[in-house]
């Protein structure tokens, strides 16, 4: 899943994030959670993959301005990545990417 608002700046801007997904995505293993390494996750959600079913793994972290958690569910294991939505914000990349988005609307 790519993130929201990733290629707002261009690359001489982008402040050197690690922004690497710790899900890792296998049907060989089985599910794992060893939060804050690595999750081993099933590839496909199932029919249990609600959201009242998800708990989340961890702290919720901001990360130019985009708020994030992991939410594994209860039954299966699959494990997704979570991001808030923006409420507000003082960061210049999420401010034009509403800008965008409004102007992509019209």
């Amino acid at each position: 899943m790519k993130r929201i608002g990733s290629n707002l700046r261009p690359a001489e801007q982008k402040p050197n994030r690690n922004l690497r997904n710790i899900i890792r995505y296998t049907d060989e293993e089985s599910p794992q959670n060893n939060y804050p390494k690595r999750i081993v996750s099933p590839m496909l959600p199932s029919e249990c993959c609600s959201e009242e079913n998800r708990e989340i793994v961890g702290n919720a972290r901001v990360v130019d301005g985009f708020k994030f958690c992991y939410k594994i569910c209860r039954t299966c294991g699959h494990a997704v990545r979570y991001f808030y939505p923006a409420v507000e914000t003082n960061d210049d990349a999420v401010r034009q990417y509403r800008a965008w988005k409004r102007y992509m609307v019209q």
